[in-house]
């Protein structure tokens, strides 16, 4: 079976809604905790400057029209659903935009001697509340935009002094920090959980049949189970008189014609060709050779030691942060000339892993233990290409010959 001339076939574990919804309790109590005792630094650091203050009544009202929303936020957000509607969001930004101007301008004095923003510094944790419910480029843009909001003022209002550049700098991070980092841990977790489903459901085909039909394809089959069961039911009750009509005939026909293509697909895919061409990371990025279909013979711990080592070649980018995972070519065949002595030579399967772009230092040390069950390996460095030959020996290879 070679992986270039079948087709690609992409699933994803779960729905968008249920990755999401995985570990969001926890997210929002942490960020919760995190957000309100920023912003109570804030408002005691506005506190102990009053006498600071400009315009102060116009902090005052940005301060109070910020607790408003975040108690009127508190109180509605356990009755919302997952994501936040956009509506809701987007009113928010527009109270913490007010906000904002309101405290620049009740702060605003030429050079170093009026307040540091608050109220405004603030926004930015209160935005933090919203990084597990909405998409990450909602979140980054308010941001950003808060932090230009801050840097154009101090800009403006000229410091003179160069001592007072370093608490200019540490209130425009403190606003523009949280949020954030926030993005970056949702997003973090949320790889996490797919790359884990991901796992979970490529390690499920370890032990199905040698030959078999994968997840998509018993999909496939239950659609069709259905449709024959309530055409030959039709039949039996007599609301489908005999002989058929032209347009039923036909899809009983195609009915029979997809149950037989099945079928046949059956015995001639193998469970790694499926835990590869259905997994979200692996189908993309490993190109499978397996024209005898050897991985048939493998039994469970080699088949697991195999899995388990090329998700870890090719998931390894990705849990370090990176976009996209390495390519990876996977290829199984007899050895060409059979070992001296062999008792068996029809038990041994070759085993070529080839991947670019790994350190020599840089393989989880998880994957050669798990190559270790597959078979004795020896692997070579070629720059950044490595080349993992693996010899497995299965008792039942020599079935397929």
């Amino acid at each position: 079976m070679t992986r270039t001339t079948e087709e690609t076939l992409s699933r994803r574990v779960g729905s968008d809604s249920e990755r999401d919804a995985l570990g969001r309790a926890r997210l929002d109590i942490g960020f919760n905790v995190a957000a309100f005792a920023l912003i109570a630094f804030q408002l005691a650091v506005m506190l102990i400057n009053l006498g600071s203050y400009t315009a102060l009544p116009l902090s005052l009202a940005a301060w109070a029209g910020l607790l408003v929303t975040l108690v009127a936020a508190v109180i509605v957000r356990p009755r919302l659903p997952d994501e936040l509607p956009n509506g809701m969001f987007y009113t928010a930004i527009a109270i913490c935009a007010a906000v904002v101007a309101l405290d620049v301008v009740g702060t605003w004095a030429p050079g170093d001697t009026g307040a540091q923003p608050t109220a405004a510094v603030a926004v930015g944790s209160a935005l933090l509340l919203c990084v597990a419910a909405r998409p990450p480029s909602d979140i980054v843009v308010a941001s950003i935009g808060l932090g230009v909001v801050l840097a154009g003022e101090f800009a403006l209002r000229g410091q003179h002094d160069l001592s007072a550049l370093g608490p200019a700098f540490v209130t425009i991070a403190l606003s523009v920090a949280p949020p954030l980092l926030g993005v970056q841990i949702v997003r973090s977790l949320r790889t996490l959980i797919q790359l884990e489903l991901d796992l979970v459901q490529v390690q499920s085909t370890v032990s199905s049949p040698g030959y078999a039909v994968g997840m998509l394809a018993s999909e496939e089959l239950a659609r069709l189970d259905l449709a024959a069961e309530r055409l030959l039911d039709g039949v039996a009750s007599g609301r489908t008189t005999l002989p058929l009509n032209e347009e039923t005939a036909s899809a009983a026909s195609s009915i029979a014609t997809e149950l037989r293509l099945h079928l046949i697909q059956g015995r001639k895919e193998t469970w790694l060709y499926h835990a590869v061409t259905e997994s979200a990371l692996l189908g993309p990025a490993v190109a499978l050779t397996d024209s005898e279909g050897l991985a048939a013979a493998l039994t469970r711990d080699q088949r697991d030691g195999l899995l388990t080592a090329v998700w870890l070649l090719i998931s390894d980018p990705v849990r370090q942060g990176a976009s996209q995972p390495r390519s990876l070519t996977l290829d199984l065949s007899r050895p060409s000339a059979p070992e001296h002595g062999d008792p068996n030579p029809g038990a041994r399967i070759s085993i070529v892993i080839s991947t670019t772009g790994v350190p020599r230092n840089g393989v989880d040390p998880a994957a050669w233990q798990a190559i270790r069950k597959v078979g004795r390996y020896v692997e070579t460095f070629a720059g950044s290409t490595l080349r993992i030959e693996i010899t497995s020996v299965s008792d039942s290879s020599a079935d397929l010959a």
